[in-house]
């Protein structure tokens, strides 16, 4: 038999705002010693639970948080939403993860499903929706916060890498090697990230080194086989550059793989450097050094400002990616 609040009502000879009192543990006023202690008993010999989800719909929202990833079998994107879940169990929420496969009308598709559960807020690592589609989303009771990739003009929540610094920062520490001639793999080119990091790169370059050769800024699409087919390529035209900075850790990965089936050595050759931190750096060899967003901080603030349930429309929090100096990286060797 399925027991529901009723069956134990029943059983207690109660009513169930009786029995709602002792789950909810407002067993006060008149009610008799015996008759609490009568209803837990029934409680823990029938192992009831409150059904969360429909107590959530009473409420108007429940316990569970959306959370829309481009690819969850992408180490970074599975790391991501590996931490968020923990944060999330932390507060008591469960997190319901949707893959939209980098598609933005499953993204849009899914935002509205996720409405439609009732759960507390979304979080959304978009791929190129437009803010336009997103905007009459924020009308809805649940918060649709925009997670490590950022919309331009979008007028909600945002909590994101700063990956203009990220793209600086990664120049700097390749100039600090004493490397002017560095081919950049970068990413999808409708990304806001992609288009920061290469933007911060080449204010670094103009700044610092007198100009950003765009000649040696080759495009993939984040995974390892098109860094790899692009630095073959530019390998087979002659490339002169000391250094590759590519935009994640997996071009970084399909980076070096290229570089040793050409007899290269890593890093005494050429030095790559990789961006996101994923765990498989560790594992590589050599290790790989990369430009890091603290994951963790990211999915902190990001389910905080879920669970917190303020009103915080329109604020923007950068975080700040840091160098992790691992080996793929080292000082530029002088011409003899």
């Amino acid at each position: 038999m399925h027991v529901n609040l009723k069956v134990i009502a029943r059983m207690a000879g109660v009513s169930t705002a009786t029995v709602s009192r002792v789950i909810n543990n407002k067993a006060v006023g008149n009610m008799k010693r015996e008759t609490f202690e009568r209803i837990k008993k029934i409680i823990e010999a029938t192992d009831y639970r409150p059904d969360a989800l429909a107590a959530g719909l009473r409420r108007g929202s429940t316990n569970l948080i959306g959370v829309i990833l481009p690819d969850t079998v992408n180490p970074y994107y599975a790391q991501l939403g590996s931490f968020i879940g923990r944060e999330a169990f932390r507060h008591g929420f469960l997190t319901l993860v949707c893959n939209s496969a980098a598609e933005t009308a499953r993204e849009k598709d899914y935002v509205k499903h996720l409405i439609s559960q009732r759960v507390a807020g979304i979080l959304l690592c978009s791929t190129g929706l437009p803010a336009k589609e997103l905007e009459p989303l924020l009308l809805a009771k649940s918060r649709v916060i925009l997670l490590d990739e950022d919309v331009e003009d979008f007028d909600g929540n945002a909590v994101i890498g700063d990956d203009y610094l990220g793209g600086w920062k990664g120049a700097d520490y390749l100039h600090s090697l004493g490397h002017s001639e560095i081919l950049v793999i970068i990413g999808p080119e409708k990304l806001n990230s992609v288009r920061n990091r290469l933007r911060g790169f080449c204010d670094f370059k103009d700044k610092r080194t007198g100009g950003c050769d765009l000649d040696l800024v080759v495009s993939g699409d984040f995974t390892i086989e098109s860094s790899y087919r692009e630095l073959s390529a530019a390998l087979g035209k002659g490339l002169k550059a000391t250094a590759v900075f590519a935009f994640n850790d997996l071009m970084a990965i399909g980076a070096i793989k290229a570089l040793m089936d050409k007899g290269y050595r890593v890093p005494q050759d050429m030095s790559v450097l990789g961006y996101d931190n994923i765990f498989i750096d560790e594992l590589m060899n050599p290790k790989i050094t990369t430009v890091a967003t603290p994951l963790d901080l990211l999915a902190e603030k990001a389910v905080r400002l879920i669970v917190e349930g303020a009103d915080r429309k329109g604020e923007k929090l950068l975080l700040e990616p840091k160098i992790l100096v691992r080996d793929s990286c080292q000082a530029r060797r002088k011409e003899p």
